[in-house]
């Protein structure tokens, strides 16, 4: 048998199994939940941390790191619990281990966390799928899955977590297409989603409902096809940040996105569409917008006088960024000497 082995092999399971029997003679777990709760968190730590377990003179034992040099569970770096009347742990609520190197994969065990709100595994070395697992935590309200080596498909089953408020999965190496029941089986509240910088393909599912997003980022990948045919005021109302730069949509841009009111920050550049930049524009988005990016597509159309008198240098409006093709500026004080 391997000196040492990790519990992303069956296996290994029952040795963290019988880690956590050692740990509950002196910490008795107050249900049985919160046993399945200590089991499960330790096998995630396991799985992606560096720790392990190995055999010392036949029996195992853990070989503990930064992560688990404590022998209460909840005691881990990382991890918060919280706490019945009697000081008992009473459930696992967060997971917070950005940036701390982990490798591996996420078990199938996460699913066994209930009462998670937070898990944020960002920035680190994790590989394979996002497990269908993950989707059964519905108390699940930030969940930070960017900036790792994640492959395969976004399940359908994401649209469970309608309970989130941001979920990160961009960074990654995920392909296929964006589930198309996001947000139409039941109310969303999804306040950022982003799938920034991956190989998803085909095109926004135009059914998709996030009428409670702030930031919806679907930029550098390889979506195709029109731009979504529902991103308007009716469904977006309080979208502030829309990235899709850096795919290959085609076909021109809709009237609906010059109508949001809220909108900031409108991210359009490195893509194929053609015509030109919609002339009517919403007068409450005249004043909030801040960023106009149009630069690298094939538009053909001068920039409309509604858009010029946006330029926060006039004094009225705040565009202090219109980035488009030097074609299409023809004397634009908004772009003129920053066009491209």
């Amino acid at each position: 048998m391997s000196q040492e082995m990790t519990p992303s092999t069956p296996l290994a399971r029952p040795k963290v199994l019988h880690f956590i029997g050692s740990i509950l003679k002196e910490i008795p777990a107050a249900t049985f939940t919160s046993f399945f709760e200590q089991y499960a968190v330790a096998v995630v730590f396991f799985s992606l941390t560096r720790a392990r377990m190995r055999s010392v003179g036949g029996n195992y034992g853990l070989a503990q790191d930064d992560f688990t040099s404590r022998r209460e569970v909840c005691g881990w770096s990382g991890l918060r619990c919280a706490y019945n009347y009697t000081s008992e742990m009473s459930h696992v609520t967060e997971i917070k281990l950005a940036g701390k190197e982990l490798t591996g994969t996420i078990p199938s065990e996460i699913r066994f966390l209930p009462y998670l709100t937070r898990l944020d595994l960002s920035d680190n070395e994790i590989v394979g799928t996002i497990p269908e697992d993950l989707y059964f935590l519905r108390r699940l309200r930030h969940l930070y899955l960017n900036n790792n080596h994640l492959e395969g498909t976004i399940s359908d089953k994401l649209d469970n977590l309608n309970g989130a408020e941001h979920i990160y999965l961009g960074q990654n190496d995920l392909t296929g297409t964006l589930p198309s029941n996001i947000g139409t089986n039941r109310p969303n509240e999804w306040r950022m989603f982003s799938v920034y910088n991956n190989s998803l393909s085909g095109s926004i599912p135009s059914g998709m409902r996030l009428r409670n997003a702030y930031v919806l980022d679907s930029s550098r990948n390889q979506f195709s096809g029109h731009l979504p045919a529902n991103i308007e005021q009716s469904e977006y109302s309080k979208l502030r940040l829309l990235y899709l730069d850096r795919n290959q949509f085609t076909g021109t841009i809709p009237p609906y996105l010059s109508q949001l009111r809220k909108l900031k920050g409108l991210f359009l550049n490195d893509n194929a569409l053609v015509g030109g930049i919609p002339s009517e524009i919403n007068d409450d988005e005249k004043l909030n917008l801040l960023t106009l990016r149009l630069q690298n597509n094939r538009l053909t159309e001068p920039v409309p006088d509604s858009i010029c008198e946006l330029d926060v240098t006039r004094g009225e409006y705040e565009l202090v960024e219109l980035g488009v093709d030097c074609v299409i500026c023809k004397g634009c004080s908004a772009c003129k000497g920053r066009c491209y």
